[in-house]
């Protein structure tokens, strides 16, 4: 298949199989020190929270990706701590808003991205908790904040995925959110179908639409995620995550499904993603700047439950 030949090489041109490991993880405690000196100075708040771990979750992504690509290894460490900055990171950002309605104001697919990668990574359980705070961000967004954006995908996904467990329906055109009918249509023909021939052809197609919407930002002028090309963040480019989503998504409503002969899901990525909190060994800081937020934003409480 020719898309995933360039996105495979592309990913391979920017990620070394040599890298320097032990500098990649000097420099990654660097910059989460200097971002703690940041954040703590003078005082903690949700603004600064947010921005730490939005800054600090992608190279705990990229090494766990990487190890995983280069060396078939599967660090469950690296993973407890990527879900959870990531999962911080959504909600600092929630707990940071002004007003008293609370909902998530970053970029719509990287909402969507974040919200398929927990599925994708058996937290469909954090996944579902978010759902009011993305129709809460929805209702309130702006028709001129989304009158230019292109067709979205990964938030579509996401937000339909799991407004089908509430047989809910979304209008998103009252929303002013211009809509990939593949992503929705997908919700309605496929998550629940028992079919295997039906399931082979969308499950089959979503991969393929993984690499059509794959950025090559750095080599492609035009491959970026507000322009269409919303799976952005390199450690994505050969993660089948939408995949693994709907996949983890069945199971927790008892439906199998089958494999599927393509490129990506023989990538060493294409594996279960399972972190385990029981081995997790967090970092120092963690425990202490959750409760410090909690304080600040009692709303927020709930996230203590996450990673036990």
């Amino acid at each position: 298949m020719a898309r995933y030949e360039e996105i495979s090489n592309y990913y391979r041109s920017e990620n070394s199989e040599g890298m320097d490991v032990e500098r990649f993880i000097h420099l990654q405690k660097e910059e989460v020190d200097d971002y703690l000196s940041f954040l703590i100075e003078p005082k903690v708040n949700f603004s600064k929270s947010n921005v730490f771990f939005e800054n600090i979750s992608p190279s705990f992504f990229e090494l766990y990706i990487w190890k995983l690509f280069f060396k078939n290894t599967y660090d469950n460490q690296l993973l407890c701590d990527a879900i959870a900055f990531c999962t911080m990171e959504l909600f600092t950002e929630y707990g940071s808003q002004n007003s008293e309605i609370q909902y998530f104001d970053m970029d719509l697919y990287k909402q969507g991205a974040a919200i398929l990668l927990l599925m994708a990574c058996n937290r469909v359980d954090i996944a579902r908790y978010c759902y009011p705070f993305l129709i809460e961000g929805l209702k309130n967004s702006k028709l001129d904040d989304v009158k230019d954006l292109k067709s979205q995908r990964l938030i579509i996904l996401a937000v339909e995925m799991l407004a089908s467990e509430k047989k809910q329906t979304i209008d998103w055109g009252n929303f002013g959110i211009a809509v990939d009918r593949f992503y929705s249509d997908f919700v309605k023909n496929a998550l629940y179908s028992e079919d295997k021939e039906v399931l082979n052809e969308w499950l089959t197609a979503l991969c393929d639409n993984h690499l059509k919407w794959s950025a090559r930002t750095e080599s492609t002028e035009n491959e970026f995620g507000t322009n269409g090309y919303e799976i952005e963040a390199q450690y994505l480019l050969l993660w089948p995550f939408e995949l693994q989503a709907v996949k983890n998504f069945r199971a927790l409503h008892r439906l199998t499904t089958p494999e599927i002969d393509h490129p990506l899901c023989k990538t060493p990525m294409a594996i279960d993603h399972k972190p385990d909190y029981s081995k997790w060994n967090a970092p120092v800081w963690f425990a202490p700047l959750v409760d410090e937020l909690i304080v600040l934003n009692p709303r927020i409480a709930f996230v203590k439950d996450f990673f036990k």
